[in-house]
């Protein structure tokens, strides 16, 4: 069965006419839509409220009708004529915000007609949801409630802390249980003073915390012609009775705060808009308009800036005079209701909905009197159950109408979007992409408006505006400023994946980065002037960014030749400082002859290709701080690269580079003990050239072998000899390393006959080269000196020489007399060799004749064997088949012994057993029908197998030496040990 709720009305035409004001998309929902409730009651309605999904109706004759909206059908009915007295006529009625508790007050017919009589003639009717049985709250007997401040906060089966404002504006406090009794009643303020002023609207609430376990409270009380505000503190826990009696002491002797809005007419009506059971504005109905205002969450209850909504006029073109005069001031409607965003007001034959943000009517549903006249509207802001919005409810005598609304705030971002306030139009976006986009680009355009560039700028990024078109702006305009901001924010918008639209956004951005601080230096400027500070720090802060580095990075040379091209050589330093790029930084140095930054740069610096690159010319320009750096990080480097470099700078022959040089090269060879060749040649040819004085100790301390010295020997006895007679000795030195020893002894006759005797007596193994060049040495004693008595002294340091042998070099008339010593000991050293050769020849001749006795005796001996005798490898009888007899007694056959010797021989022997049997085999056999054939190979086969038998008898393969030789041998090989597992 369908809900009497959710049945639409069926005949628009009985019902009335829905215009809406508002444009709607084609698949847009409208966000008011109207449904009237299946539902007729029997008497006219006079009454009605609807809280948290709760309607409580009351007819004209004092009936109360309750209905859930969750359970429509079931309508609860109370005669409310039992619990008042007779004659009375129900006034008003407030129910609670959770919709559970209902207060009606009713007057006596004569009060009403006749408002201003001061009797007792009012009671307080209450109900409970949960209870059939209304009870009259006694304790209000003779005070007209007019007014009702609910406790927004309750969810108690009490009413919880209630304000019952009355006709002669006293105000009380109480709190009522589910029975209808008062747990408390206290009068706690007097409105009017002693004055009877009539109280239309109560409201009290939470405004904000205040600290110390206390919140803030405000209440709002509304006459004919004012808005009271009251404030004051409140413990939390709410335990305290009277509650807000503190409140409103703090005002007995202070004046109240209030705003006055006089009118000749007496209409008052106090209406709040809540939002998570927070209030948040409030309307107050006045004889002159709705006076709508925020509450505040700083100081005061409302905030200071309020709007007056003046009331539409209804359409009375077509209007009978007499309906109009019936109506008396028909401009006020019957009641207003608020929701967030929009302001409701029922009049007699229409409703009219108004948006509070442009006061533009929005939404015009017109009635046409079919169920009687529009009594009212009230608003059910508060039901958590519906999930689309507060919901509206007018009715007429004799029908219910309900207002759904849906989305109601879809455009008010368009709304404050053109009253510019783009703060609160981009609240309301949401995320909603496209209408932040608008949003934004009427902002931006609105700063460009105001020559807010910058700002404008950084909008129109966040925009879909075109790039190109915004840019040009810009660049129309000569805004570098305002373009720089708008590609900062581009950039910073762009997706992991649009690297190059990013690598175009930072190569235009260091562009006009660069170009301001060029510009401001081509100034005068000075680099630590705020301005300049300004757009230094801009660009710092653009490059710290790590998606900035990562594409400057892709992006290097390019960078770099933008950053050349505006010879910014600080600007290169510094980013090539943040990129790590040492090798960038050094050609700044040097570029800028900034030649001791340079230096500091190599000494933190790891990368030793960078010390290569630089050296060269840090070795021209700073010799000695680029040597003490070089010796720093000498254990590190490759010294057969930086020798080239030391060779090369040196092409200019500068005598402070070069001891500069000599320096490191020293620390190298003595310090770290490097042996490299072209680094010792180096230091060589640097001694020879710029010190000469250390050739000699050099070589005299690496030594005399030329296999182990660290020096090129032929490449400094090549400097050695261009030096002419500076370096003889040098040059003796480097002949002997060689193992030249003629030409050194040739070099050190030129310089000293003690250092040619010394080098002569070197080469000790070489006794015939040793004579020969003593020979030189006595050559150029007697030829050079011509001193016989030193010839002879040479005779006597060399005995490898002999007076013959030197006897040639003397003239042909010198005198014996002065040698004749030499030749009697010369002739007495042949006679006593003599003797010796004969002595030894006789004892050669003894040797021969034993040994030829012996070979003779050995042909005859003989070795007898015996019947019984066996191979001692076989074990088989020995006669069977031929064999072989060794001196050690020991015999074999001839087949079981090949196999065994082979095994003892090398290699080669068993090759070339191999190559005699293959011999053998292919010689024809001797039988008798080709006995003409065969012998002419006897004579090979006996030659063949006696080699044969030179082998295989050449020691015995039991006891002989080559069994001694496999001492070390294992008794088993990897076949008898298969052989013996496969047993198993």
């Amino acid at each position: 069965m369908t809900s009497i709720l959710d049945q639409y009305e069926k005949a628009s035409k009985q019902a009335g006419t829905t215009v809406f004001i508002n444009t709607l998309l084609e698949n847009e929902r409208p966000m008011f839509a109207k449904q009237k409730v299946a539902y007729t009651p029997q008497y006219p309605v006079h009454h009605m409220g609807a809280q948290s999904g709760r309607i409580a109706l009351v007819l004209v004759n004092n009936t109360l009708l309750r209905i859930d909206t969750q359970l429509p059908d079931n309508i609860d009915e109370l005669d409310l004529n039992k619990n008042l007295t007779v004659g009375y006529k129900i006034q008003r009625l407030f129910v609670d915000p959770t919709g559970c508790h209902i207060l009606v007050s009713a007057v006596h017919k004569d009060r009403e007609r006749d408002p201003e009589r001061e009797d007792n003639n009012a009671e307080l009717i209450y109900v409970h949801a949960n209870s059939a049985k209304p009870r009259q709250v006694t304790k209000t007997k003779g005070n007209f409630i007019t007014a009702v401040g609910w406790c927004t906060s309750n969810i108690g089966q009490t009413t919880g802390p209630i304000l019952l404002g009355t006709s002669k504006g006293f105000i009380y406090e109480t709190e009522i249980n589910q029975s209808g009794n008062e747990i408390y009643w206290k009068q706690v303020f007097d409105l009017g003073r002693g004055t009877p002023t009539m109280i239309t609207g109560l409201e009290y609430f939470r405004l904000r915390s205040a600290g110390e376990g206390q919140s803030v409270y405000g209440v709002l009380i509304t006459t004919m012609t004012k808005l009271y505000q009251f404030q004051g503190k409140l413990m939390n826990r709410m335990d305290d009775r009277p509650l807000l009696q503190s409140i409103f002491h703090a005002y007995l002797n202070t004046k109240e705060k209030f705003l006055e809005i006089p009118s000749e007419f007496a209409v008052s009506r106090l209406r709040l808009c809540f939002a998570n059971d927070q209030p948040t504005q409030v309307a107050w109905m006045t004889g002159n308009g709705v006076l709508l205002a925020q509450v505040s969450d700083k100081d005061g209850v409302l905030s200071p800036q309020h709007r007056m909504i003046p009331y539409p006029l209804p359409d009375t073109s077509s209007e009978p005079s007499e309906i109009s005069k019936k109506r008396g001031h028909h401009k006020f409607p019957l009641e207003v209701a608020l929701t967030p965003f929009h302001l409701a007001m029922v009049f007699y034959d229409r409703l009219r909905i108004i948006c509070t943000v442009n006061q533009q009517l929005v939404y015009e549903d017109t009635y046409d009197q079919s169920f009687g006249d529009l009594r009212g509207l009230t608003c059910d802001g508060r039901n958590k159950k519906n999930q689309q919005g507060p919901v509206l409810w007018s009715f007429a005598d004799y029908a219910l109408f309900r207002y759904t609304i849906t989305d109601e705030s879809r455009h008010i971002w368009q709304m404050y979007m053109e009253q510019k306030q783009f703060d609160l139009a981009l609240q309301f976006c949401g995320n909603n992409a496209s209408q932040r986009s608008q949003v934004l680009l009427h902002q931006a355009h609105h700063l460009l408006s105001k020559h807010q560039y910058e700002k404008a700028a950084k909008l129109y990024a966040q925009t879909e505006a075109s790039f190109e078109e915004v840019a040009l702006k810009f660049m129309e305009i000569k805004q570098e400023d305002a373009l720089q901001a708008f590609l900062l924010e581009k950039a910073s918008r762009l997706k992991g994946d649009q690297r190059m639209q990013l690598s175009m956004l930072v190569l235009w951005l260091l562009e006009l980065m660069l170009r301001k601080l060029g510009s401001l230096k081509d100034a005068g400027i000075k680099t630590d002037s705020p301005q300049y500070q300004s757009s230094w720090d801009t660009l710092n802060r653009f490059t710290e960014q790590r998606r900035i580095m990562e594409c400057i990075k892709s992006n290097l040379g390019a960078v770099y030749s933008l950053l050349s091209s505006h010879g910014l050589h600080d600007v290169m330093l510094h980013l090539a400082g943040k990129l790590k790029d040492s090798q960038r930084i050094m050609e700044q140095h040097l570029l800028d002859r900034n030649y001791k930054e340079a230096l500091n740069v190599l000494l933190e610096s790891s990368d030793s290709e960078l010390l290569y690159n630089a050296c060269p010319v840090l070795l021209q320009e700073q010799p000695k701080e680029t040597v003490d750096m070089l010796i720093y990080k000498a254990h590190k480097l490759e010294l057969t690269r930086v020798t080239p470099l030391l060779f090369a700078a040196l092409s200019d022959g500068d005598a402070r580079l070069a001891k500069e040089i000599i320096r490191f090269v020293e620390h190298c060879a003595y310090q770290l003990n490097c042996k490299d060749r072209s680094l010792h040649t180096l230091l060589f040819s640097l001694y020879m050239r710029y010190d000469p004085d250390k050739t000699l100790p050099y070589l005299n301390g690496q030594g005399d072998d030329v296999k182990t010295v660290p020096y090129d020997a032929q490449s400094a006895l090549r400097l050695c000899l261009a030096a002419d007679t500076r370096q003889l000795q040098a040059c003796v030195l480097l002949y002997r390393i060689m193992g030249l020893y003629q030409p050194a002894v040739e070099m050190a006759l030129k310089v000293d006959a003690a250092l040619a005797r010394q080098t002569a007596d070197m080469p000790e193994e070489n006794e015939e080269l040793r004579k020969k060049l003593w020979l030189r040495i006595a050559r150029h004693v007697v030829e050079k000196e011509r001193d016989i008595q030193r010839a002879m002294a040479v005779l006597q340091q060399c005995n490898l020489l002999k007076i013959e042998d030197v006897l040639p070099f003397f003239p042909d008339f010198t005198t014996i007399d002065l040698f004749k010593d030499a030749i009697s000991q010369s002739l007495q050293e042949y006679s006593h060799h003599l003797d010796t050769l004969k002595e030894e020849m006789e004892e050669a001749t003894k040797a021969a004749d034993a040994l030829r006795h012996e070979i003779q005796a050995f042909r005859h001996k003989s070795i007898v064997v015996q019947a019984g005798d066996h191979c001692h490898l076989c074990r088989s009888p020995l006669l069977t088949r031929s064999a072989y007899l060794f001196p050690c007694g020991h015999r074999f056959h001839g087949d079981c012994l090949l196999p065994r010797v082979l095994t003892t021989m090398s290699q080669m022997r068993r090759e070339r057993v191999a190559e005699l049997q293959r011999e053998l085999a292919s010689l024809p056999n001797n039988d008798a029908d080709s006995l003409s054939l065969a012998s002419s190979s006897l004579g090979t086969r006996e030659q063949l197998l006696q080699d044969l038998d030179d082998i295989m008898a050449a020691d015995c393969v039991l006891c002989g030496e080559s069994v001694i030789r496999l001492i070390d041998a294992p008794f088993t090989v990897e076949d008898d040990l298969e052989a013996f597992n496969a047993i198993d």
